[in-house]
């Protein structure tokens, strides 16, 4: 076992250096400090409820930066191309495919964790500024613990989103079909919500309806619902945050989910003829 964690903790760091090397997190948080600077010098323009507003985009700002990170450099690092032979030598020996997963989701984790980290201090900065320069009224509290959960259930929804990412370049060669198909698990795992909502407001017109209700909750398990881990709405009002157990079933079900996930892009690799 400790050979094994040698081999995937010197792959993920492999993947961190050649991150750092691109350049990866320097551009996107140089994004992310442009837009929240024009976040300061706009929000005058809110008539009300600025502190809602603003963080509503700082946190936009921070999922958007996450989804470029996810959806172009993790795809582009994931995905098997014919065009590059590196993936061809870090799968060979002496280190396992199964290794090699769990090593290229620590690393890229890791840059996604640090990412996180440097934009949850600008956008913490960046709220602490809009509510030093309006009067309370509008902007009546920043609380720090809802500031932390929310960042932590946008982090676990990215990882989410990785493992998937991860499973995908296993079942689809080339970087631009594995972002096709990432990008569309991710419209419908923000669609289904929609829809199914839809039809529950027309449950009592039709049986059929009510089977297609609940044939909708049960794409739940594959495409899951985000909305669960979004605590955004807590950091500038006081209400009581959700409850513990409520907190511990909705991170318990991201982290069973991104587990899977691994095992099942272990699994297909395992088996994958990369020739």
């Amino acid at each position: 076992m400790p050979d094994k964690l040698r081999r995937i903790a010197a792959l993920a760091r492999l993947l961190v250096l050649d991150g750092l090397r691109r350049h990866a997190l320097l551009g996107l948080i140089a994004l992310a400090l442009a837009a929240e600077a024009g976040g300061l010098l706009f929000f005058d323009f809110i008539s009300r409820d600025i502190g809602r507003a603003a963080s509503d985009f700082v946190i936009s700002v921070a999922w958007l930066t996450g989804f470029i990170f996810l959806f172009f450099h993790a795809v582009q690092v994931m995905a098997l191309d014919e065009e590059r032979r590196v993936i061809y030598s870090l799968i060979a020996r002496p280190i396992s495919r199964g290794e090699y997963v769990l090593g290229v989701f620590a690393g890229l984790a890791f840059l996604l964790l640090l990412l996180n980290l440097l934009l949850g201090g600008i956008g913490f900065g960046t709220l602490a500024i809009i509510k030093g320069l309006v009067k309370p009224v509008y902007f009546e509290q920043l609380s720090v613990g809802a500031f932390l959960l929310a960042w932590g259930g946008m982090f676990a929804m990215q990882l989410m989103l990785l493992s998937v990412i991860l499973l995908f370049s296993g079942l689809v060669r080339g970087n631009f079909p594995v972002l096709l198909v990432s990008l569309s698990f991710y419209a419908i795992c923000s669609g289904l919500p929609v829809v199914r909502e839809s039809v529950a407001q027309k449950l009592a017109e039709s049986n059929s309806q009510a089977g297609m209700a609940k044939f909708l909750a049960g794409l739940t398990s594959v495409f899951p619902d985000f909305a669960r881990l979004d605590f955004k709405n807590f950091i500038t009002v006081e209400e009581a945050l959700p409850s513990l157990n409520l907190l511990a079933t909705g991170f318990g079900l991201a982290a069973a989910y991104t587990v899977l996930a691994l095992w099942l892009a272990a699994t297909i690799y395992q088996r994958r003829d990369l020739q």
